[in-house]
């Protein structure tokens, strides 16, 4: 081999170690070849306006989604913040469910001494909808687990 060609070989191999490692030392060297023909340049400008293209419409649905968190987030901020005392019922129904990790509508019933399930449930879902339950059925039964 003549020292002309040797370097080029040399620089394609030293960057394909580097940073293309996805192609190999033939690909660019026949690409290196035919860099003269001007339909390999205008394939090679082609597919990278393609390329090009992709890549500015990815960037664009990031910044979409980013321009929404930020404005989520700037009207959540804005937001007057309530507080909500719980009752003192409540309060330990919560703490009975974390100290148990699960609680049904049966248990709540006993532990209050309330004569049906139905007040229980009632109490039980409020704090569902107020988001300090969650409710997970397991067959037939409910229950409730603290979030």
């Amino acid at each position: 081999m003549t020292n002309d060609i040797k370097q080029p070989k040399e620089f394609l191999e030293q960057m394909l170690k580097e940073q293309y490692k996805e192609l190999d030392l033939e690909d660019l060297l026949s690409l290196q070849e035919n860099v003269n023909n001007p339909m390999v340049v205008s394939v090679l400008l082609f597919k990278l306006i393609d390329e090009r293209k992709k890549t500015n419409k990815i960037l664009e649905n990031i910044s979409e989604k980013y321009d929404r968190l930020q404005f989520q987030l700037k009207n959540k901020s804005q937001e007057p913040k309530e507080l909500v005392m719980l009752s003192e019922t409540d309060d330990q129904i919560i703490t009975y469910i974390r100290e148990k990790g699960r609680a049904d509508a049966k248990a709540i019933k006993d532990m209050f001494g309330y004569k049906g399930k139905n007040a229980a449930s009632q109490r039980l879902n409020r704090l569902v909808k107020e988001k300090y339950l969650q409710k997970i059925q397991s067959g037939r039964k409910v229950y409730f687990v603290v979030r």
